[in-house]
């Protein structure tokens, strides 16, 4: 049956992308608000799992609750999943100008206290990943689990300024020294299509682009994803409304310096990052070792949105995980 599906998605492919219209959601699902800190928080209820324990998923950067659909179909049988549209994302209210780097993550604490949930499980990816890892640290009590997908484990933030130069000289002790403790390697580059970032005039015309040029685009630059993925993002960018002011940038920027927060969970915590180079991994494994009840494993031939790329054995690794709890 799968083969015969992958057959007929290639035959209809091109048709697929050219002459779809955006998505709605998923048969079975459902969404609301909740008023919490300050905001409308829009999410999306998967078909509901009565008796099951509540998961509640946080997305990256630029996308939606609904961009988590791929990966909530594997788990909704066993989870009654929530998929948030994280403040400025989606159909939640945008930034205020009193917003600042603990932002997000007070929105994700008032959006359990506000839906009565105890003990969910937590995950995120990229930025929703630093969101519930500040959240595990800052709210011990508040998960049963948070669940990482590709955060950033290097220090974020601009670049410090160089070094002023060394004067010259000829003299064999006074060249440089090598380091014994060299930079964190930096993570492999993020390339998704669509900007995150932006003048108010670049992010209105990725907001005012074609939902089927949009498609393209992601079947192009991102081919291993399944259709569904694509549409979804699509729909993200659209919907997204940017950060159109330094501050706001600095909101979601600012949760992303998650400082000594790994150290500070103690509950069942698991990260998974994209496929790197040796260096990279051998820094990611020796950062997550200050976690008291967490693992960290690589997903080979994964890129950044490892649940798109590779959620055969993103799945693997999660249900691994999950039965530990």
């Amino acid at each position: 049956m799968y083969f015969i599906r992958q057959i007929l998605l290639l035959t209809l492919l091109p048709a697929i992308i050219w002459a779809a219209p955006p998505p709605g959601i998923p048969d079975g699902w459902s969404d609301g608000y909740v008023y919490a800190n300050g905001i409308r928080i829009h999410y999306y209820h998967a078909t509901p799992a009565p008796g099951k324990p509540v998961m509640v998923m946080v997305h990256g950067l630029s996308d939606i609750g609904l961009s988590w659909t791929t990966l909530t179909w594997k788990l909704q049988g066993a989870y009654d999943i929530y998929m948030m549209d994280t403040r400025g994302h989606g159909l939640s209210d945008p930034f205020t100008p009193s917003d600042d780097g603990d932002t997000l993550v007070k929105d994700v604490v008032a959006f359990l206290h506000a839906m009565k949930f105890e003990k969910p499980i937590l995950m995120g990816h990229s930025m929703g990943a630093a969101t519930v890892m500040k959240l595990g640290a800052e709210q011990p009590n508040l998960a049963k689990a948070i669940i990482m997908l590709d955060p950033i484990l290097r220090p974020f933030g601009p670049p410090p300024p160089p070094p002023p130069a060394p004067a010259p000289s000829t003299a064999a002790s006074d060249q440089p020294k090598p380091s014994s403790t060299p930079s964190p390697p930096a993570p492999a580059p993020d390339r998704r299509p669509g900007g995150r970032f932006g003048t108010p005039e670049s992010l209105i015309a990725t907001n005012n682009s074609s939902f089927d040029e949009l498609v393209a685009t992601c079947h192009r630059q991102t081919p291993k994803w399944d259709i569904v993925d694509c549409q979804y993002w699509a729909l993200s960018k659209k919907q997204y409304h940017g950060a159109y002011t330094t501050e706001a940038q600095e909101v979601m920027s600012g949760v992303m310096r998650i400082g000594d927060s790994l150290a500070k969970i103690t509950v069942p915590a698991l990260i998974l990052k994209a496929d790197a180079t040796p260096d990279v991994c051998k820094f990611n494994e020796e950062t997550a070792r200050v976690m008291q009840h967490g693992k960290l494993v690589h997903i080979d031939g994964a890129g950044h949105n490892l649940h798109h790329d590779e959620l055969k054995r993103t799945m693997e690794v999660l249900n691994e995980f999950l039965s530990t709890l």
